[in-house]
Parts: structure tokens; C-alpha cells; sequence
């Protein structure tokens, strides 16, 4: 009896879930910042277009941060999402890198 129950133990108790959700968040508030810097110093190059990456990043960084929240809450035993998660954060990140590095690119060009 007492080997039956050792196997309905939780997979993972550990603090995993909330390492992953604060991983996105501080991804999503690091690339707020880097597109601030990468605004300022290309602003004397190209004026307000420098400023179009911030906005799309602050834009899809909000989403990413709320992303987190939602993944944390359903991973957290809500399960409170029906579809699965597919790979649209990490994509949204990346296309916003490449966005701060392109207008980086244009400035030094």
C-alpha cells in the first residue's frame, strides 16, 4: 500500500513555474530598455524614426509580460488555457531584436 502512494506524489514542487514566469518578464523589461538606449543613440541619425522599434517593442514586450502571467497562472494549476502555447513569444522577441539591431544598422550606415 505504502509503494502505491509514493507514485501519486506531484511531479514537480519546486519554485520552477515562478522562475520561468520572472525569466519572461525580466526578457520582456530588458528589451524595453535596450530599445530605449538603441533609440537614444541613434536619434541624431534618424530622428523619429528612431523611435518606431521602442514603440513596437513596448508594444509586444507588454504582451510577452502578459503572456508570462498567463502561462504562470495556467502552469500554476488553474489550467485555465485551452489552447497551447505555440512559439509566438520567443518569435516576438526575436523579431524585435532584430528590429533594434536593424535601426542600429541604419544609423551607422
Amino acid at each position: 500500500m505504502a509503494e502505491a502512494s509514493r507514485g501519486a506524489e506531484p511531479a514537480d514542487v519546486g519554485l520552477a513555474n515562478e522562475r520561468t514566469a520572472l525569466a519572461w518578464q525580466r526578457t520582456a523589461l530588458s528589451l524595453v530598455g535596450g530599445s530605449a538606449i538603441v533609440a537614444r543613440l541613434s536619434w541624431s541619425e534618424l530622428g523619429l524614426v528612431a523611435l518606431v522599434p521602442v514603440f513596437v517593442t513596448v508594444v509586444l514586450a507588454l504582451w510577452v509580460f502578459l503572456e508570462s502571467n498567463f502561462r504562470y497562472a495556467h502552469d500554476a494549476g488553474t489550467r485555465s488555457r485551452g489552447r497551447s502555447r505555440g512559439g509566438r513569444a520567443p518569435l516576438f522577441l526575436t523579431l524585435c531584436v532584430v528590429a533594434l539591431a536593424g535601426t542600429e544598422l541604419l544609423a551607422l550606415s
